[in-house]
């Protein structure tokens, strides 16, 4: 998400839209940083100052929401004070979540999106969500810098794979392990890379080192320029999350011709389809994806087939496209 604003910001920079980006997750201290409840609540301040300053300069609100204690946090404080100063807020709702959380916190939560002037979702599966709670969101994608990604045609395999998601328990890492770990048994020279950081980091590295799995890299967190030269080193990337809504880490593979095997939670099925664009699994499956990981490796044919129909869809999320929506709707709230 903050990578998305990220870009966002500088994409409208680049079209002469004055715009000022606020992080929502503020740069502190390392000893702050590293105290747990202070780390949080000093945030919490800081967000709020510096969105305070910035409603004062500021006619249109753009914010990038999702659920738990983000949306209590983030979300809620934005919306009150952007009626509260009678400005336009546009809420950009995101997160493969969406569905429990308002199931579970709908009275509270419902009467707090309506606060928006307008709600958009990066997908139809999130569409549907918003739908039953009579919500009415427009869609508007994620968008993928195509010019960052190099697209290459792959067609026999090597057993070169990648993981590129947070280390975080909804992502579900071990199970990309465990189907690496499967796979490594008939191809030996099987090697996967771990890119991203998290609060699994460690323990996956300790859990890794206690089965005696070899041929796994972990990477850390690296900066997103850095993504498309493991995309080009890889032949296959794995995405084995329990949630999802509309994947950049997907949109980026495609763009860069890396078959995928990856959970159909969420709005993965919307974007992919019936093994069109991607092969998929049912979450915390993993000897299921390794069987898929085989597939890839043994069916050159499949992976043209998958990998071109990517590739077009990663087309239906460039600036020229998903820009354009974006500057119509300020355009709308803003006169």
């Amino acid at each position: 998400m903050a990578l998305q604003a990220e870009a966002l910001f500088k994409r409208l920079q680049q079209d002469g839209i004055a715009v000022e980006l606020i992080a929502t997750n503020p740069v502190l201290s390392r000893a702050t940083a590293n105290i747990r409840g202070v780390r949080t609540l000093t945030q919490g301040v800081l967000f709020v100052c510096n969105l305070i300053r910035a409603l004062r300069r500021n006619r249109v609100v753009h914010l990038l929401g999702a659920s738990h204690w983000y949306f209590v946090l983030r979300v809620v404080p934005t919306l009150v004070l952007g009626k509260l100063f009678r400005r336009q807020v546009i809420l950009n709702y995101r997160g493969g979540e969406a569905p429990g959380f308002f199931a579970q916190w709908a009275v509270f939560a419902v009467p707090i999106v309506r606060l928006a002037d307008v709600i958009t979702v990066p997908s139809s599966y999130l569409f549907r969500v918003f739908e039953r709670y009579s919500l009415n969101p427009t869609i508007i994608g994620n968008f993928v810098d195509l010019e960052r990604f190099r697209f290459r045609q792959r067609d026999r395999l090597e057993p070169r794979l990648l993981v590129t998601r947070t280390l975080e328990p909804l992502y579900n890492i071990k199970m990309a392990i465990k189907a690496f770990a499967i796979v490594q048994k008939k191809y030996p020279c099987a090697h996967l890379d771990v890119v991203g950081g998290g609060s699994e980091e460690s323990n996956l590295k300790a859990w890794v080192r206690r089965q005696g799995w070899t041929g796994i890299d972990f990477h850390g967190a690296v900066p997103n320029q850095e993504i498309f030269g493991f995309l080009d080193r890889a032949d296959i990337l794995l995405n084995p999350t329990n949630a999802d809504n509309l994947p950049m880490n997907l949109l980026e593979a495609f763009a860069a011709g890396v078959p995928v095997v990856t959970t159909n939670v969420g709005g993965i099925r919307d974007l992919v389809g019936q093994d069109e664009a991607a092969l998929t699994v049912n979450p915390d499956d993993a000897a299921s994806m390794a069987v898929r990981i085989e597939q890839l490796l043994s069916e050159p044919q499949t992976v043209v087939r998958i990998t071109q129909e990517a590739k077009s869809r990663s087309e239906r999320f460039t600036w020229d496209k998903i820009g354009r929506s974006w500057i119509a709707l300020y355009q709308t709230v803003n006169k």
